[in-house]
């Protein structure tokens, strides 16, 4: 092989290598918040004017549910079921539309008969904190305030409700395991 040809292979493959390792870095960036971390401040006003802040769900499992009404409407309906079943066990639901109007938002509300909360995100600086970039994106965070599952696009409710009893049951397990060592 002549040197022009081996110094073009070795230029193509240092550019190859190049674009992989650009290309994954900005996917890591990308994808945001990730399971084992703390979840993001949000500190917004829901569709009703009142402030809603994380830390007032310390000790509630919670899922938090990324959607615009354009693309995961259909879907969000479906929640309010599954967030009335689990809601005695301790689940808070809160729903963040990314882009529409709170007035827009409210209007769903009402027609749908959604009973959890849900949050205009109009600048997208909740969804910016999480990474989210498609919806509908879904987080699973404990009581402790760390995100346990992130899940990207629609999911079936059965498994939803699998990976939300496994942050209950983990709690259960949790609290028997502090009596255990506090009732000594």
């Amino acid at each position: 092989m002549s040197n022009s040809r081996r110094l073009n292979s070795a230029m193509l493959t240092a550019g190859c290598l190049m674009a992989l390792l650009l290309f994954s870095s900005g996917c890591r960036e990308r994808g945001g918040v990730k399971i084992g971390d703390p979840a993001p401040v949000i500190s917004e006003r829901d569709i009703h004017g009142s402030d809603v802040e994380m830390s007032r769900f310390k000790g509630k499992v919670v899922l938090l549910c990324f959607w615009a009404d354009s693309c995961c409407g259909e879907s969000l309906k479906q929640l309010e079921t599954f967030y009335r079943r689990n809601r005695p066990r301790g689940l808070e639901l809160l729903a963040i539309d990314r882009g529409d109007s709170r007035d827009a938002i409210q209007s769903y509300a009402n027609r749908n008969g959604i009973t959890f909360i849900m949050l205009a995100d109009e600048q997208g600086r909740s969804a910016s904190r999480y990474g989210v970039f498609g919806l509908p994106t879904m987080y699973i965070i404990d009581g402790s305030g760390i995100v346990r599952e992130k899940i990207l696009g629609a999911v079936p409710l059965e498994k939803l409700q699998k990976l939300v009893d496994r942050r209950f049951k983990a709690r259960q397990e949790a609290e028997a395991e502090y009596e255990k060592i506090h009732s000594r």
